[in-house]
């Protein structure tokens, strides 16, 4: 039995109170194999690259970030990992969160300037590792959001870094998905995926298998 891991964020883990199973849980039940989803709400690609070196030995890996990465944040602001957690990491987030919307209300981002949590370069770094130590590599496209529609291009744009990475390596495809996901059909709520939207994307991977 081979040995799937999954590093994302929220859409890979199942969020917003769904309960059913995950494209990745309809994968590795297609394939019989072990699943390791290790989706963390809110992380990145810089927790991602963390789990990823503990777990390399995983036969297929599947990577879908870029939701949190490409989010435009005040300049000044820090970040906090979400992996390996810990008490004050959990403190140090909440006041770093107080600090954004203080930064915000007081129109900082647009007098000092925004920044992406993940820059683009830091980005490509990430998925280049990961890609290098894979034994096969599949990333999976961020669906777009659906109300705060500002944050598309941005979307879109990191959706291209992945398809940089994949045009690099033989054993690394691209999921298609930002253009697959209907609103009325796919969304459980403004960005989180329902349980027809994991089938869709669990087919697309199976397809590429």
């Amino acid at each position: 039995m081979g040995v799937i891991l999954g590093l994302g964020d929220c859409n890979m883990g199942g969020a917003n109170g769904y309960t059913g199973p995950t494209y990745l849980d309809l994968v590795a039940e297609a394939l019989g194999m072990e699943l390791r989803n290790r989706a963390i709400t809110m992380s990145t690609t810089r927790e991602g690259r963390i789990i990823f070196d503990e777990e390399k030995e995983a036969d297929l890996v599947v990577v879908a970030y870029g939701l949190v990465d490409s989010w435009r944040t005040f300049r000044y602001a820090p970040y906090v990992l979400y992996y390996p957690d810990n008490p004050w990491r959990k403190l140090a987030r909440k006041a770093v969160k107080k600090y954004k919307k203080l930064a915000r209300s007081l129109g900082l981002n647009r007098l000092l300037g925004q920044k992406y949590v993940v820059p683009p370069a830091e980005y490509l770094d990430h998925l280049d590792h990961m890609a290098q130590s894979s034994r096969r590599l599949l990333l999976v496209e961020t669906p777009p959001h659906l109300s705060e529609t500002f944050r598309n291009p941005d979307i879109r744009f990191y959706n291209q870094l992945m398809a940089q990475i994949a045009g690099r390596y033989d054993h690394v495809d691209l999921v298609p998905l930002y253009d697959l996901i209907e609103p009325q059909r796919h969304y459980l709520d403004d960005i989180h995926l329902n349980r027809a939207g994991y089938q869709l994307v669990a087919q697309e991977i199976l397809e590429l298998l």
